[in-house]
């Protein structure tokens, strides 16, 4: 399969948005109803400066507004101070509940830095 195919083959999901982030955030839910097999996810975190460290995971919940717990296996490396990180974790949307939210606790010192996780899933009705 070409890049191009991919590209076409897949979309792509916005767990946490880019943003400089100082305190603990929780991102929106995704809902994977209409997405199949495994979700390539991306971790891209700017060095935070000194002494903050990031520690980014999943959890799922069967409802939206419903009680979110840890996906297991789906939690990314947690930064070291004053290091910038991209990693790739993939999860499987047929072995997760319904909605995903992304979690970033950052603790340490002061600063802050750009945090973001994308996915890649393929459309079940593609």
């Amino acid at each position: 399969m070409s890049i191009g195919n991919t590209r076409r083959a897949t979309t792509l999901l916005t767990f946490i948005a880019n943003d400089v982030t100082t305190a603990t955030k929780t991102g929106s839910a995704v809902d994977l109803q209409d997405y199949e097999g495994d979700i390539a996810l991306s971790l891209d975190a700017e060095a935070g400066g000194s002494g903050i460290t990031y520690a980014v995971k999943l959890t799922e919940s069967d409802t939206s507004g419903g009680t979110y717990t840890d996906v297991s296996g789906a939690a990314f490396t947690t930064t070291t101070a004053n290091t910038a990180l991209v990693e790739q974790l993939v999860v499987n949307s047929d072995e997760t509940k319904r909605f995903i939210k992304c979690v970033v606790t950052v603790a340490g010192g002061t600063g802050a830095g750009a945090v973001s996780v994308l996915g890649l899933a393929a459309p079940k009705y593609g």
